[in-house]
């Protein structure tokens, strides 16, 4: 049985939030004092460079209260996220973090400093190179944004672990893990060899940012943000993300960090198995909230992948909004395949290979113009999927 916290929170105010954080705490019966003299790793989800009303990272007021809740307690708060394509910096600028570290006087890790974290116990990876920072601290408090996601249907508390992985390394995953199925069981090796795999370990605590979430076809700008009015608190991860998707009306089944995630022993997602505190469940009234659908059945046509005169059949593919493209190039940066090239190598029109794209739908993550979306193709429409 896991305990997950449940608190209705309608703004971004930092008093508010962190009063609400000390609650969940005591709901799930953490003690804030073991903070004392210890390092903390905070994790935002600090995806892309894109405005906070867009929903796509954690609202700059969760992370204020987190640092200074464990300023409060007498512990030492250390930044460590790794962006998807630029650096932590720019990013924190463009989302207002900047300033909070400077006012809260929290030092920022260096996420180019890699470490490998070795554990044998992962079902197919084993190790993955690390922030160096995070074998240093003692706790951590994850602060993910509760979003739709174009490949595992949903990103929460267990995702937002992936950005402990050093900058563009993370897109070379989606090569190794290509599947829906594939890359929801990654992840779930790298959570736990994060859990069990450091010589020194850590204590989790995850707080969810799900007052402004995002719905349709996010991670990225791409997605609509959309309220929920909840933070959410547990110890663990995949409870978080159940009672997570339990109030926004989506399916956990179609969730593989879920239910392999329970199969796997790291965490409960069944509803018998996880005791909320705090709110009901039953007193959010989130109606429309909606995944990607078509990405639903990925699982079914995973064959296709391998045949690339198929797949553009019955596949959602990525396709270039050109009148909203500034030709910032990031989605070309990021692509593990090397399927997005300029027209004419140099022209003002990207274009994308098909044969080469292997539906990580990275591009569409970091584009910060929601100049791509998604398209299905012509059988998909034909069955309705």
């Amino acid at each position: 049985m896991s305990r997950v916290s449940l608190q209705k929170c309608d703004e971004y105010d930092c008093s508010a939030i962190k009063k609400k954080i000390v609650e969940s705490f005591s709901h799930i019966g953490f003690d804030p004092s073991a903070l004392g003299g210890k390092l903390v790793a905070v994790k935002p989800n600090l995806l892309s460079a894109t405005r906070v009303e867009q929903a796509v990272v954690t609202h700059p007021e969760v992370f204020r209260a987190a640092v200074r809740l464990v300023k409060e307690y007498g512990g030492t708060p250390v930044l460590i996220e790794s962006p998807a394509v630029h650096s932590v910096q720019r990013v924190m600028k463009k989302a207002g973090y900047d300033r909070i570290v400077e006012q809260e006087g929290c030092r920022v890790a260096d996420a180019s400093r890699a470490t490998t974290l070795h554990y044998p116990g992962g079902e197919r990876y084993k190790s993955f190179g690390i922030i160096s920072d995070l074998f240093e601290a003692d706790f951590v408090i994850s602060l993910p944004k509760f979003k739709t996601h174009n490949l595992t249907y949903i990103t929460g508390a267990v995702k937002n672990l992936f950005g402990f992985i050093s900058g563009l390394e993370k897109s070379q995953w989606h090569l190794k893990a290509r599947t829906k199925a594939e890359f929801s069981g990654f992840l779930l090796d790298l959570f736990a060899a994060l859990q069990n795999g450091f010589e020194k370990p850590k204590k989790f605590v995850h707080v969810m940012d799900a007052i402004v979430g995002m719905d349709g076809q996010g991670p990225g700008a791409s997605g609509r943000p959309k309220k929920i009015g909840a933070l959410i608190a547990s110890t663990d991860a995949v409870a978080a993300d159940a009672i997570a998707t339990r109030l926004t009306g989506l399916e956990a089944a179609e969730a593989d960090t879920l239910t392999l995630g329970e199969r796997r022993g790291l965490g409960f997602a069944s509803p018998d198995r996880i005791e909320v505190l705090g709110a009901s469940p039953d007193d959010f009234q989130v109606s429309g909230f909606e995944a990607y659908r078509s990405n639903l059945r990925m699982n079914l046509v995973n064959w296709a992948m391998r045949l690339p005169y198929i797949r553009d059949l019955v596949i959602d593919k990525p396709v270039l909004l050109s009148q909203k493209c500034t030709l910032c190039l990031q989605c070309q940066e990021i692509c593990p395949a090397g399927a997005i090239s300029r027209s004419g190598g140099t022209g003002r029109t990207l274009l994308y290979d098909y044969q080469k794209c292997i539906r990580c739908f990275c591009c569409m993550e970091v584009c910060p113009e929601a100049a791509i979306e998604l398209r299905r193709g012509p059988l998909q429409e034909l069955l309705g999927w």
